[in-house]
C-alpha cells in the first residue's frame, strides 16, 4: 500500500508541538506562531475543498468513460453476430476477443470509480471534521495564544509552565490523535475493498481465454436456433 500523506490534524499536532516546545525558545512570538498555524489550517481546509470538487469531475469522467465502454462492446457483440451469418467465424471470434478486451478495460475502470467514490468520501469526511475542529480551536484561539506566550516567559524566568496550559494543550493533542487513528482504520478498510476487487479481476483475467471460446460456441448455437426457426417458418 502505498505511503499515505500526512492528514489536516497530523500537521496541526505537529505544530502545535513545534510552538509549544521549539518555538517556545525562540526570539519570535509563540502566541503569533499559533495563529499562523491556525491560519494554515484553514487554507489547507480550502484546498481539500477544491480537490474535494475535483475529485467529483473527475469520477463523473470516469462513469461516462464506463458508459461508452458498454456500448463498444454491444457493438462488437452486434459485430460478432453479423460475421456468424455469412459463416465467417475466425472473425467473430476476432470480434468477440474485442468485446473482452472492453469487457476487462470496463471492469477495471468501474474498480476505479468505487475507490475514487471512496476517496471522496474520505475527503469529504475529513473536510468536515475539520472544519468541526477548527471551529472549536478559533474559539480557543486567544486563550492558546496565551499559554504559549506564558510558557515562553516561564522558559525566561527559569520556571515551569502552568500544568494545566499543559493539560488543555495536551487534551487537544490527544483529541486529534484519535480522530487521525479513526481515519487510518477507515482507509485500511477501503484499501481491503479495493485489493479484494482486483483479486477478482485477475481471476476474472485468467479465464477470459476460454470465456471468448464459450462465448463463440454459444452465439453459434443462438444463430443456428434463429435460423432454423426461419426455415421452420418458410416449410
Amino acid at each position: 500500500m502505498s505511503s499515505k500523506k500526512p492528514g489536516l490534524f497530523g500537521r496541526l499536532r505537529t505544530a502545535i508541538s513545534s510552538t509549544l516546545n521549539d518555538a517556545v525558545d525562540s526570539v519570535s512570538d509563540p502566541g503569533q506562531e499559533i495563529a499562523l498555524m491556525l491560519d494554515d489550517l484553514a487554507a489547507q481546509i480550502k484546498q481539500a475543498e477544491a480537490d474535494h470538487k475535483q475529485a467529483v469531475v473527475d469520477r463523473k469522467v470516469m462513469e461516462r468513460k464506463v458508459e461508452k465502454l458498454r456500448k463498444d462492446e454491444a457493438t462488437w457483440q452486434g459485430r460478432a453476430e453479423q460475421a456468424l451469418r455469412v459463416d465467417d467465424e475466425a472473425l467473430a471470434r476476432a470480434a468477440l476477443a474485442r468485446k473482452g478486451e472492453l469487457t476487462d478495460e470496463r471492469t477495471h475502470a468501474e474498480t476505479a470509480i468505487m475507490e475514487q467514490a471512496g476517496l471522496i468520501d474520505d475527503m469529504a469526511e475529513q473536510i468536515k471534521t475539520s472544519k468541526a475542529k477548527l471551529k472549536q480551536l478559533n474559539l480557543k484561539r486567544g486563550s492558546l495564544m496565551a499559554q504559549a506566550r506564558q510558557a515562553k516567559q516561564a522558559k525566561k524566568s527559569g520556571g515551569e509552565f502552568g500544568g494545566g496550559a499543559t493539560s488543555r494543550i495536551s487534551a487537544i493533542e490527544d483529541k486529534i490523535s484519535e480522530i487521525e487513528a479513526m481515519n487510518e482504520v477507515h482507509a485500511e478498510l477501503a484499501d481491503d475493498r479495493v485489493k479484494e476487487n482486483r483479486l477478482e479481476a485477475q481471476f476474472a483475467k485468467l479465464d477470459s481465454s476460454t470465456e471468448v471460446d464459450d462465448e463463440l460456441e454459444a452465439l453459434k448455437a443462438k444463430m443456428r436456433g434463429s435460423r432454423a426457426l426461419t426455415e421452420g417458418k418458410k416449410d
